[in-house]
């Protein structure tokens, strides 16, 4: 019998496992599938000869000595994505046998950007067009006269964002532009990703790795397996269908806010979360609002429509797959220019950040004064995407749940009310014992410290929900560490979330010490930040001893306020001036000591 060559045995292999191999890469998650493009990259371009052999490290090293590439990878990540992506790609990279270096942009020095032959960014959006917290200083740097030249270097630039927002992966457009202007050669155009972020980055990651191939011949320098890749049973693009068990309400009668507790059975799922993490919800649209749109379009609710190769009813695509209540500017120029409509036109240059915060697709719709086929509205829309909440509960101290705390939104504008949309499902269009589709957001970037250090935690309105999983965590190890909270919501007998579990906390000893801002209560209006002022010499003393200081909620008024006040009782307390004040919080971020959970 003829002896097969080693492709030919590698070709059986596959044939033999094909069932198998595809049901093992259908459950990766998308920092795995990142790395297995690259790594079967890799693969492809090696002879049959090569794919048979096993070369050790040492090898490799020989094989690619005196032609490596050297890459540095940098990545601006709030939530963690981006530095999830920049993982993945480091090992793609390097078994490939590219040398790279990975940093986030809070660690790089500036000068050392000249001793890349390759510089990839992979950065994150936060806000209103702002950097992430460990990229501000880098961003500013680089944007500065003092960058160093760049000339012969090479670079690529992924951003990831959220185009409901006037400034799209803003972030990721300045990077790359100052690269540019820095004399760097884009290996590969940049890609802005929308929220909907990993298809898209998994095909952004290929390509450059690819074409990092093309100038680099590539050297295998690990085996791997589908089987030594972690393997998570749901993710964000397979939710897991969890019963809700309880929907309470928290606030009082007579508060401006409608603020709710749920909890959430994740029993049989195999979901694990960490106290920071967020659960992701795939919410349905309201079928009021559908119909509402339908109706203004004269379009059938069962009118047949086509979407990434399925067919719906527009009624139903409208309810469960696209976005209709986060509007974003492409969406509006687009009815503008159909409808000929200035007055859309004028709120995409004037005043769009205001307008979108409490108009939707229907108040465009009645502005635009269009006609459209059903096909036609679906290819103007974005998928729908997942909203997240931080979890205020522990699940060493709730196996097998998890809490999330939550407003239910609603809006006021020239055309009525408008709800928010995974708030008005979860608690106006669900019961308790339906069903819901979860995941859980891993957060790097906001995690408790060891058991023996101190925090301090400022968490006015939902902003307390993480914190509540802080305190319950804490409470499960017996931890030895000192917990300081500050909370503020708008009245105290209306609107003191988990006011009896945190007197018990009080009590125990686990909360050290509570502080309230309720800013309604008396004529001149008390924030948080107000609060942490008057405690200015105790909180110094804290961070002094190595506290870690953690911030959650709003982050266009709240957190400015917050950061600022936090700045003046490092400058008067410490006798600092201004800039070794904004140097000492910058060490408290390189530390992991100053993190934000903010949106």
């Amino acid at each position: 019998m003829k002896e097969q060559n080693p492709l030919q045995r590698a070709t059986a292999r596959f044939t033999n496992i094909d069932g198998e191999l595809l049901q093992k890469v259908s459950n990766l998650g998308p920092s795995e599938l990142l790395f297995l493009a690259g790594y079967c990259a890799g693969l492809a371009e090696h002879s049959p000869a090569q794919l048979n052999a096993v070369v050790t490290p040492s090898a490799a090293n020989e094989l690619s000595k005196g032609s490596q590439l050297k890459a540095l990878i940098l990545y601006a990540s709030q939530t963690g994505n981006a530095q999830e992506i920049a993982e993945s790609l480091q090992q793609s990279l390097e078994s490939k046998g590219c040398k790279t270096n990975l940093e986030s942009t809070l660690d790089i020095k500036l000068a050392r950007l000249k001793d890349y032959a390759l510089i990839v960014v992979i950065a994150s959006t936060h806000g209103e067009g702002e950097p992430p917290d460990d990229a501000i200083d880098f961003y500013e740097a680089v944007l500065s006269k003092k960058a160093p030249s760049l000339n012969g270097v090479k670079h690529a630039v992924l951003g990831l964002g959220d185009s409901s927002y006037e400034f799209f992966c803003q972030t990721a457009k300045d990077f790359d532009s100052a690269l540019l202007k820095l004399g760097s050669v884009p290996l590969i155009e940049r890609l802005d990703c929308d929220v909907d972020y990993q298809q898209e980055a998994l095909n952004w990651t290929t390509q450059l790795v690819g074409a990092i191939a093309d100038i680099q011949p590539p050297t295998l320098t690990s085996p791997a397996t589908v089987e030594n890749i972690i393997q998570f049973p749901y993710s964000k693009e397979k939710p897991f269908a969890a019963t809700l068990l309880i929907i309470q309400k928290l606030t009082a009668r007579g508060s401006i806010k409608d603020t709710y507790h749920l909890e959430i059975d994740l029993a049989g799922s195999g979901l694990s979360y960490g106290p920071g993490d967020a659960l992701g919800v795939w919410a349905d649209n309201d079928k009021a609002l559908v119909k509402e749109i339908l109706a203004e379009l004269n379009i059938e609710s069962q009118a047949r429509v086509r979407f990434k190769d399925e067919e719906f009813s527009v009624e139903e695509l409208l309810r469960k797959k696209l976005e209709i209540t986060l509007l974003n500017k492409g969406l509006i120029e687009a009815l503008a220019t159909v409808g000929g409509s200035q007055k859309l036109l004028e709120i995409t240059e004037t005043y769009y950040s205001d307008y979108i915060r409490n108009h939707q697709l229907i108040d465009v719709l009645k502005l635009a004064n269009v006609t459209l086929e059903a096909q036609q509205l679906v290819a103007m829309l974005k998928p729908l995407k997942p909203r997240l909440y931080s979890i205020s509960s522990s699940i060493d101290e709730n196996p097998e749940e998890v809490h999330i705390t939550l407003n239910h939104l609603q809006d006021e504008n020239e055309n009525g009310i408008r709800y928010g949309q995974a708030s008005h499902f979860l608690t106006r269009q669900l019961e308790e014992g339906d069903k819901v589709n979860v995941y859980v957001e891993r957060n790097k970037n906001f995690k408790l410290p060891s058991s023996d250090k101190a925090i301090i935690m400022v968490g006015p309105g939902t902003g307390i929900a993480p914190f509540r999983s802080f305190l319950q965590q804490r409470e499960a190890e017996q931890a030895k560490g000192r917990n300081w909270l500050f909370f503020g919501n708008p009245n105290f007998n209306t609107d003191f979330l988990y006011q009896t579990e945190l007197q018990k906390h009080l009590k125990s000893g686990l909360l050290t010490q509570i502080d309230v801002a309720f800013s309604r209560d008396q004529e001149q209006k008390i924030y948080v930040q107000d609060r942490l002022r008057e405690n200015a010499a105790q909180v110094w003393q804290w961070l002094e001893q190595g506290a870690f200081f953690y911030v959650c909620g709003d982050m266009s008024r709240m957190a400015k306020e917050v950061e600022l006040a936090l700045l003046q009782i490092i400058e008067q307390q410490g006798n600092n001036t201004q800039a070794q004040a904004k140097d000492y919080l910058k060490q408290l971020k390189k530390q992991a000591r100053y993190q934000r959970d903010v949106y």
